[in-house]
């Protein structure tokens, strides 16, 4: 059974507590704060601002227009994920610590650095934002994958660590990730953010609450900072993150994040504009129930191939695993046609694969002609970089897919339904997505198909 599950991302993260500068502090002059309350969006939640719209009105003595742009900034404040991630952010932070100022100064001098990890984020970063809200976690965890991957998807350590979250493999495996030669779960977006934020529960709680040694284990393995804990209770010296022997690494790894919360939740102040983010989902989460050919999904969305497998890296192969259920993210303009199409999509079309051992003789062109399929595909489904094959070598042999032979649309662009007739089907007969004969047709679903009705299957039909 599939179903549609409307999840998350879109773009990236946000910050930590921190303080004004002393002269924002120390300001007592009316103007000033006023000044102040007009950059609001980068200081305070919108729910913040409404709460205080009455007060600030009265000892600033506001004209309703000045009201009125308060609240239009609150609900621009709002809109941006960013802002809403920083607003979250709780943890107490020394920002004035000179291994955090080494590195917000890193930051202020390098800005497109920023623009360009919020890219990245883009599709993922809400999604994220959910998972931790669902744990009631600090929201200065979203920004790990920042510091960990810049945001790559694809990321892939020295130390073999993987994925948006950099996690080993033994680690993710640990905290349920799966692994065959067709899929690895350090990529996968949904299960590594589960993954990941399990680890850190079980780290908060290794070290009774304290999140800063948390992270900082998270980085090291916990057993390097409980040694560092121990070391100085031994010498009686504080136990703090701040105050531990700890590789050199480590100890820039949590200032880089702090310094980055800061910046976020007070951007105006330090003049480093990061590009705003849609505070809404942008991705969706089908389930498919078998394997299923990647090429097949991204022509059923109505995606380009080449986007369905940056959203799911995953994917080892261009198919999902046989032995256990996948998890398609999609952007979220594609999802009910792509629900559609999975449901509609006849047996005898749905791409398999199967086993097969080389032997003496075999080449990737005879193993092809054998079994109807073509060089290529069986090098695409067996990540195979050339087609050098040997002797006891287990191949995947996947059935043909190409895809449906584009019909030309009949004239005028219209066409009359026919008794089995599908929305995939004659969105794939004439090259078109569903979405587009939703849209074309003011379709709400797949139900109301009826024989003799007339769909118009082009463009610039009617």
């Amino acid at each position: 059974m599939r179903t549609l599950c409307i999840l998350s991302s879109a773009l990236l993260l946000a910050g930590c507590q921190g303080l004004y500068s002393s002269n924002t502090q120390n300001s007592t002059d009316k103007e000033a704060a006023n000044n102040q309350l007009y950059h609001t969006s980068s200081v305070y939640s919108s729910l913040q601002i409404h709460n205080r719209t009455a007060d600030l009105g009265r000892a600033y003595s506001m004209t309703p227009s000045n009201t009125d742009m308060l609240q239009q900034a609150a609900a621009t404040h709002q809109a941006n994920l960013w802002a809403d991630l920083a607003d979250k952010m709780q943890l107490d932070m020394p920002l004035d610590h000179p291994r955090v100022v080494a590195q917000r100064e890193w930051y202020l001098k390098h800005p497109g650095y920023m623009r360009s990890v919020s890219e990245r984020a883009r599709p993922f970063l809400y999604l994220i934002k959910e998972e931790i809200e669902k744990r009631d976690m600090p929201m200065e965890l979203v920004l790990l994958p920042v510091v960990e991957s810049t945001f790559d998807a694809k990321a892939y350590s020295h130390a073999h660590a993987a994925g948006l979250w950099q996690m080993l493999k033994s680690t993710g495996k640990h905290f349920g990730l799966q692994y065959d030669t067709w899929y690895d779960g350090r990529y996968d977006v949904m299960a590594s953010t589960n993954a990941a934020l399990d680890y850190m529960a079980y780290l908060n709680k290794f070290f009774d609450g304290d999140w800063m040694l948390a992270l900082a284990a998270y980085n090291s393995g916990e057993g390097r900072v409980q040694r560092a804990v121990r070391a100085n209770r031994r010498q009686g010296k504080p136990t703090d993150y701040w105050s531990l022997s700890l590789p050199k690494e480590t100890q820039s790894y949590i200032p880089k994040l702090l310094a980055l919360a800061d910046i976020l939740k007070h951007e105006t102040h330090y003049g480093m504009e990061v590009p705003a983010l849609p505070n809404r989902p942008q991705l969706a989460v089908i389930k498919v129930d078998r394997q299923l050919d990647l090429h097949m999904a991204a022509d059923l969305a109505g995606m380009k191939r080449e986007q369905l497998k940056a959203l799911n890296p995953a994917f080892k192969r261009t198919a999902t695993s046989p032995t256990h259920l996948a998890d398609i993210l999609v952007p979220v303009a594609h999802a009910q046609g792509f629900e559609i199409a999975m449901v509609d999509l006849p047996e005898q079309e749905r791409k398999s694969y199967k086993p097969y051992r080389v032997q003496g003789g075999d080449s990737l062109g005879r193993i092809a002609q054998r079994y109807g399929s073509s060089i290529q595909a069986i090098r695409q489904a067996n990540n195979l970089s050339g087609t050098t094959i040997r002797i006891g070598q287990e191949l995947m042999l996947p059935t043909p897919y190409q895809g449906s032979p584009a019909i030309a649309a009949p004239a005028g662009g219209v066409y009359k339904v026919k008794s089995g007739d599908s929305l995939s089907a004659i969105a794939s007969r004439f090259s078109v997505s569903i979405n587009e004969l939703l849209r074309w047709n003011s379709l709400a679903n797949k139900h109301t198909l009826r024989t003799g009705q007339r769909l118009v299957v082009a463009a610039n039909a009617g």
